[in-house]
């Protein structure tokens, strides 16, 4: 049976912005269907999705679908995803998982991908995300200098991302990554729902779950997207007081998860500490917010 590539979409309350992703793909000649997650909590948005569903299938792409007017998390929402692979797609299908405001580049992008997954060592490909515009409240830590910053994250304990050089064996690679459906079906891996609000270190988690079976990850800048860092809609539209509070909340969980040594935890901590004193009072309020609830 030939494999089929599948995209696999959250999206909350962003339908517009969906529908402009989703055109993007509807020229391509490897991509065979989407998996999306739409949570319409308005029934603008409701609607919209429902629409943009239909147009797909007619289309002729397969869909499998959760079109719920509930907000799942950004977390919830990204295991549904994994739930539909394991109910829908044979093992040798591709998961490529994407957000709900990227443009995808064409079928060139996404080839050196599926590559590198025909190695049986290889669990997952990452690729480079290309932000159009800087995002208000950034979400990542990026050192763009060979071997440098892979050495750091297992120095320090904290995610720091290379997203220019390779392709090369990585610590963690960035949101956008492929993976065939038998390195899911059956494995365990999902991601841990314990990461709650505006989500962080959840994708670092389940990279590492992919790790623990034994299967190197890959970063390939060939493979890569254009992020239009939508700041509306979307489960990451809070301010930067709440943003600061689920990333100290969620990395202090992932240090005790995966029983990071107390030296690796002063390192990073003093990391996201240093990033707050530079957005001003309402990020050391976040990170004093989420130190009063663990205490």
């Amino acid at each position: 049976m030939v494999a089929k590539v599948f995209v696999g979409i959250p999206s909350y309350n962003r339908g517009i912005v969906l529908r402009y992703t989703i055109k993007y793909f509807f020229n391509s000649r490897v991509v065979h269907g989407f998996i999306v997650i739409a949570q319409g909590t308005n029934n603008r948005e409701y609607e919209e999705y429902a629409k943009l569903i239909n147009e797909i299938i007619d289309a002729g792409f397969e869909v499998f679908y959760v079109l719920t007017n509930r907000k799942l998390g950004s977390v919830g929402a990204r295991n549904k995803v994994l739930e539909l692979v394991g109910n829908n797609l044979n093992k040798n299908d591709v998961l490529v998982m994407y957000d709900d405001d990227s443009v995808y580049p064409g079928d060139h992008s996404l080839v050196p991908a599926l590559l590198w997954l025909r190695h049986p060592l290889i669990g997952l490909v990452g690729g480079r995300v290309i932000n159009l515009q800087k995002r208000r409240i950034d979400p990542d830590f990026y050192l763009n200098l060979p071997y440098i910053a892979d050495a750091l994250t297992r120095l320090t304990g904290f995610i720091v991302l290379d997203v220019k050089h390779g392709p090369r064996e990585a610590e963690y690679t960035p949101h956008l990554f492929a993976i065939e459906a038998k390195k899911i079906i059956g494995t365990g891996i999902r991601y841990d729902e314990n990461y709650g609000g505006t989500g962080y270190r959840e994708e670092s988690d389940f990279q590492r779950q992919v790790r623990e079976l034994g299967y190197k990850i890959i970063f390939e800048p060939r493979f890569y997207t254009y992020h239009l860092a939508v700041e509306s809609g979307g489960d990451r539209g809070s301010g930067l007081e709440d943003r600061m509070y689920w990333k100290w909340r969620n990395h202090t969980y992932f240090m005790n998860k995966w029983r990071y040594p107390i030296h690796k935890r002063i390192l990073s901590y003093t990391i996201l500490m240093g990033y707050a004193l530079l957005n001003g009072s309402s990020g050391i309020q976040g990170i004093i917010k989420a130190t009063r609830v663990r205490e």
